[in-house]
């Protein structure tokens, strides 16, 4: 994440909200950048952000959340096998276009020989991904590693998603997405990686308290989110997945008066759209500091402890975060 990270609020009309991206020529030498698909350059930059932030030179092993994979890759794949009816095709987008190849790029541009794996779990993939690094914390305290999440839109996988119905065809505004009151949600994209550890800290950091998964529909979601903040106590605000579509705001609107009415609560995506690994997206915003026009309402003056509650889908998470520095 750069310094400008969510310094203004945004103004759109659109179907999807792409990733804002850096100059990577800053980040990657021209000729390796050349080769590389959008998704792998988000994920690339998005790694060596958080190696830098960590004054880290390389990770001791690296676990990333996607669910689409590298779908530009793919797509170009698949329509090159159309194209020249199966008959002399090119490798080079097949191996690509696997859902591992973000972090295969990451550890050979950090020399990290290490564990290395990539989970593809839907709704769930950032969220194993980080599952995967504290069980290997566990076994390995004395290291640093990197988890991250990361997922693309290219035009054909948004009109899959439109017909599905998750996606919009009209396009939405900021204050739509604030409303909720649209039959599908709006699109979106990004990256976003962590240095994590079980070494003591200084400066600001989360910790990462409590991380419940499950899928369920709504009526037994309510109840297992009720479950979790009884058992991880009370918090200073909650950030909801809300994410502009009818029925999932009603969904939030019941946790919000149920569980967490007399508590701030902070949105996020009308900043980043829908996609299956967007907590990764909530978990930077709350590490930089939620902006102001990330709230629906009151804004505390301080945050020591946040509950992040998010869904894609029927693919729910609820997570207990200290904030400390």
């Amino acid at each position: 994440m750069s310094g400008k990270f969510l310094q203004e609020q945004p103004a759109y009309n659109a179907t999807t909200l792409p990733a804002a991206e850096p100059d990577y020529k800053e980040y990657i030498p021209v000729m390796q950048l050349r080769r590389m698909s959008k998704a792998v350059r988000m994920g690339v930059v998005a790694a060596k952000t958080a190696m830098q932030h960590a004054g880290a030179e390389k990770p001791d092993a690296i676990s990333v959340g996607t669910a689409y994979g590298c779908l530009q890759d793919t797509e170009t794949f698949l329509g090159k096998m159309i194209e020249q009816d199966e008959q002399m095709l090119t490798p080079t987008a097949f191996i690509q276009s696997t859902h591992n190849t973000v972090s295969g790029q990451i550890a050979l541009l950090a020399g990290c020989n290490g564990h290395n794996l990539t989970f593809v779990q839907r709704g769930h993939s950032f969220e194993q991904a980080l599952i995967n690094t504290m069980l290997y914390l566990d076994e390995h305290p004395g290291e640093l590693m990197l988890v991250g999440g990361i997922d693309e839109l290219t035009p054909t996988g948004t009109k899959v998603l439109q017909k599905s119905g998750l996606y919009t065809k009209q396009e939405l505004s900021y204050n739509d997405i604030l409303t909720g009151d649209n039959d599908a949600t709006i699109g979106g994209e990004g990256a976003a990686f962590f240095s994590v550890t079980r070494q003591p800290l200084s400066g600001r950091y989360l910790k990462i308290e409590a991380l419940e998964i499950f899928k369920a529909e709504q009526a037994v979601a309510l109840e297992k989110i009720k479950a979790f903040v009884n058992n991880n106590g009370p918090c200073d605000v909650f950030i909801s997945g809300m994410n502009g579509e009818r029925r999932n705001r009603a969904f939030y609107q019941k946790v919000k008066d149920e569980i967490f009415n007399a508590v701030p609560h902070a949105m996020f995506k009308h900043l980043c759209g829908e996609y299956p690994v967007s907590a990764s997206f909530a978990i930077s915003m709350l590490f930089h500091g939620l902006p102001g026009f990330a709230y629906t309402g009151n804004i505390p003056s301080g945050i020591s402890s946040a509950i992040l509650v998010n869904n894609h889908c029927d693919y729910y998470s609820c997570w207990k975060i200290q904030v400390a520095g």
